[in-house]
């Protein structure tokens, strides 16, 4: 993969293998609860929660030292980063006011306290979300959250009972109060999701940045050491 793809569970993510936003990172110790927001629109253009798959975008990219994450462009930017490129992917949730262990917030519920933002992680991630979605869909499930390390964004991944996305959105009152807050949100954030992937650049472009033709350091680390260090990294190197 050189380019963005666009997919869904089970719908061309076979083929999957950064104007910057704040983008969701679990706390340790926290609980989380989100609604998966992102998706095909239905009839009279809302998003249809009972279609088979949110939305996903993914690419595979190369973190370079000194630049940040750059997609993936050939063997000249493999050079440059020092190592092969990563599968990475990207998604938007509504993540509800809870307290630390989870539980809503009704008060800030009712005010429309939602905060809507991309969600980026591995394929590793991808593939847990994935098994998930088979069982409880997150057109009718909300997921909570459990994150047991800032560092690595290791989480414990489980279902809610219902989807408070679909309670607003099936609510007249909720809709217009908070669901429209919501959906103009997704929309401006998934029409800048890419940006928060990987920047598109050339090698020459890489080169001018490192300034005159460095290199990226060449990784130690292993294969899956590497995986667990790619949200530390995404914290410490801006754009």
């Amino acid at each position: 993969m050189s380019d963005f793809v666009e997919f869904g569970f089970g719908t061309g993510d076979d083929a999957i293998g950064g104007g910057r936003v704040t983008r969701f990172k679990g706390k340790e110790g926290e609980n989380y609860r989100v609604s998966f927001v992102w998706w095909d629109e239905g009839d009279g253009g809302v998003p249809d929660l009972d279609a088979a798959t949110p939305k996903f975008v993914g690419t595979k990219r190369h973190f370079i030292n000194g630049v940040g994450y750059v997609l993936a462009a050939g063997p000249e930017m493999q050079k440059l980063a020092g190592g092969p490129p990563k599968t990475t992917i990207a998604t938007i949730l509504a993540i509800w006011p809870t307290d630390k262990h989870g539980t809503l917030d009704k008060g800030r519920f009712t005010a429309g306290d939602v905060t809507v933002q991309p969600w980026v992680f591995s394929r590793d991630k991808y593939d847990q979300l994935k098994r998930r979605h088979e069982e409880f869909p997150f057109g009718s499930h909300d997921l909570a959250i459990a994150c047991t390390d800032s560092q690595y964004q290791k989480m414990d991944l489980s279902p809610c009972r219902e989807s408070l996305f679909r309670k607003v959105l099936e609510n007249d009152k909720l809709r217009d109060k908070i669901g429209s807050q919501i959906l103009a949100t997704v929309a401006e954030l998934a029409a800048n999701i890419k940006n928060d992937i990987a920047q598109v650049m050339t090698v020459a472009q890489v080169k001018e940045k490192l300034g005159g033709g460095g290199g990226g350091t060449t990784s130690n680390f292993s294969a899956e050491i590497a995986d667990d260090v790619d949200d530390l990294l995404d914290e410490l190197v801006s754009d």
